[in-house]
C-alpha cells in the first residue's frame, strides 16, 4: 500500500487521483468505515477527467469510459473480482450518452462496499462549457448499488424527467427495497430539481420493470404477497404534472392483489377508490397496517352484478396484532375498467350472490403490464 501511495504521483502527476488512491487506501483494512470522503473523492477525479464542452465530448466519448477504468486499474483502485474484497476500491465506471438528450453524459460510480458497491449517479450538460446537473446516491445504510437510470423524451417546455433507482445491498437475501427518486431536467444547464421520492419492497430478480415518460412512471415489480413466502405483481403509477406527482392507476392487476393493496396502503390513497367512505374507513381503520399476513378464502365473481367480485380473505397477522385465529372478511371489488379497482363493501358475512365456489389466482404465473422476455 506503500508502494502505491509513492508510486501515484510519478505514474500520473494528478493530484485528484493521488486524493482518490489515498482515501482508497486508509478504507482498507479499517475498522472506521466510512466512505463518504472516497466517493468525493473520486468525484472530483472524475470530473478532472471529463471533456470540459461538447466538442471535446463528441470526440472523446467513444473510448473515454474504457480509458477512465484503465487509470483505475494502473492506480490499484480496480475492484478485484473477489465480490467480498471489503473496502477501498472503485467499481467499473459506466458512462452513458442518453439518446433523448444528447448534450447529457449520466455516470455511474460506485465504491466497494462489503458484500457490493455503493454507486453515485451524476448527471452533466454540455454545450461551450460543461455543468454538473445532477450528483445523487442512494440512502441505504450499508450501500446502495443503481438498479436502473431513465431520461424521457422533452416535453413541449424542453424539460426531461430523470429517473434514478437503487437497492440496498446484502450479502444474500433476494428481498430488498427499492428506493426510487425522479427529477426536473431543465432545457439548459440548471441544476435537476428534485420532485419525488419514495421507497418499496420488492424481489431482486422478480423486476422492476420501467415506463418513463415526461408526464408519468410506471413501476411494476415482484414484492411479498398477503401469503407469508410469495410474491405478487405491485403497479406504482405515478402522474407527473406542475403541481407535483401523484399515484394513480393501476395499484394492482386483479381483485385480490388490490384489496392487499388496500389493506396495506394508507388511507389518503385508498379513499379515492373505496365507495362509501363514511363506512369503509372504520373497516380500513380496523384492517390496515404496512404489513398484513393471511390467504385468500375465495375470489368470487359475482352472479348478478357485472364487474363486481366478492374476495374471501382470512387474515392471521395485522401489523404487530397477531390473530389467534383467521379473521375472514369478505371484500366487495368493483372492477372500473383498465384495471382501475374500487372497493364497495366489506363484511363478515358473505353475498348471496357471490357463493365463494372460485379459488383465487395462484403465484405461479404473475400478471403484467410488461411483455414476458
Amino acid at each position: 500500500m506503500l508502494l502505491l501511495l509513492a508510486a501515484a504521483p510519478v505514474m500520473f502527476g494528478q493530484d485528484a487521483l493521488n486524493h482518490l488512491v489515498a482515501e482508497s487506501v486508509l478504507l482498507r483494512g479499517s475498522a472506521d468505515i466510512d466512505w463518504t470522503r472516497q466517493k468525493s473523492a473520486l468525484r472530483d477525479w472524475i470530473e478532472s477527467r471529463l471533456p470540459s464542452n461538447v466538442a471535446q465530448l463528441n470526440a472523446d466519448f467513444s473510448n473515454l469510459e474504457t480509458r477512465l477504468n484503465a487509470e483505475l486499474r494502473q492506480a490499484g483502485l480496480a475492484e478485484p473480482e473477489d465480490p467480498s474484497v471489503g473496502f477501498g476500491y472503485i467499481s467499473r465506471l459506466k458512462l452513458t450518452r442518453p439518446a433523448e438528450y444528447p448534450e447529457a453524459l449520466v455516470v455511474r460510480a460506485g465504491v466497494s462496499a462489503g458484500c457490493g458497491n455503493d454507486e453515485s449517479v451524476y448527471v452533466y450538460h454540455f454545450s461551450q462549457a460543461r455543468s454538473r446537473l445532477l450528483e445523487v446516491q442512494g440512502s441505504h445504510e450499508w450501500g446502495s448499488g443503481v438498479v436502473e437510470t431513465q431520461l424521457s423524451a422533452p416535453d413541449v417546455s424542453g424539460s426531461r424527467i430523470f429517473y434514478a433507482a437503487w437497492f440496498a445491498v446484502t450479502c444474500a437475501s433476494v428481498w430488498n427495497q427499492l428506493d426510487y427518486r425522479l427529477f426536473r431536467i431543465g432545457p439548459g444547464a440548471e441544476p435537476a430539481v428534485p420532485l419525488f421520492s419514495s421507497t418499496h419492497s420488492f424481489v431482486l430478480d422478480e423486476g422492476p420493470n420501467v415506463k418513463l415518460t415526461a408526464q408519468d412512471l410506471l413501476i411494476e415489480l415482484g414484492a411479498k404477497a398477503i401469503f407469508p413466502g410469495y410474491t405478487r405483481t405491485y403497479e406504482l403509477h405515478y402522474s407527473i404534472g406542475p403541481q407535483g406527482v401523484e399515484r394513480i392507476d393501476p395499484v394492482a392487476l386483479q381483485p385480490q392483489d388490490f384489496v392487499h393493496e388496500w389493506l396495506t396502503r394508507p388511507w389518503e390513497e385508498m379513499q379515492s377508490r373505496s365507495g362509501n367512505s363514511d363506512t369503509l374507513v372504520k373497516w380500513h381503520n380496523l384492517l390496515h397496517a404496512d404489513s398484513v399476513s393471511g390467504d385468500y378464502e375465495f375470489v368470487q365473481p359475482c352472479v348478478n352484478r357485472p364487474g363486481v367480485t366478492q374476495v374471501g380473505v382470512g387474515i392471521d397477522v395485522i401489523g404487530d396484532r397477531e390473530i389467534p385465529e383467521p379473521l375472514i372478511v369478505y371484500f366487495l371489488v368493483k372492477d372500473k375498467g383498465n384495471y382501475s379497482y374500487e372497493t364497495s363493501g366489506v363484511s363478515f358475512n358473505t353475498e348471496d350472490d357471490c357463493p365463494g365456489e372460485t379459488p383465487a389466482a395462484d403465484y405461479s404465473e404473475l400478471p403484467s403490464l410488461f411483455k414476458k422476455k
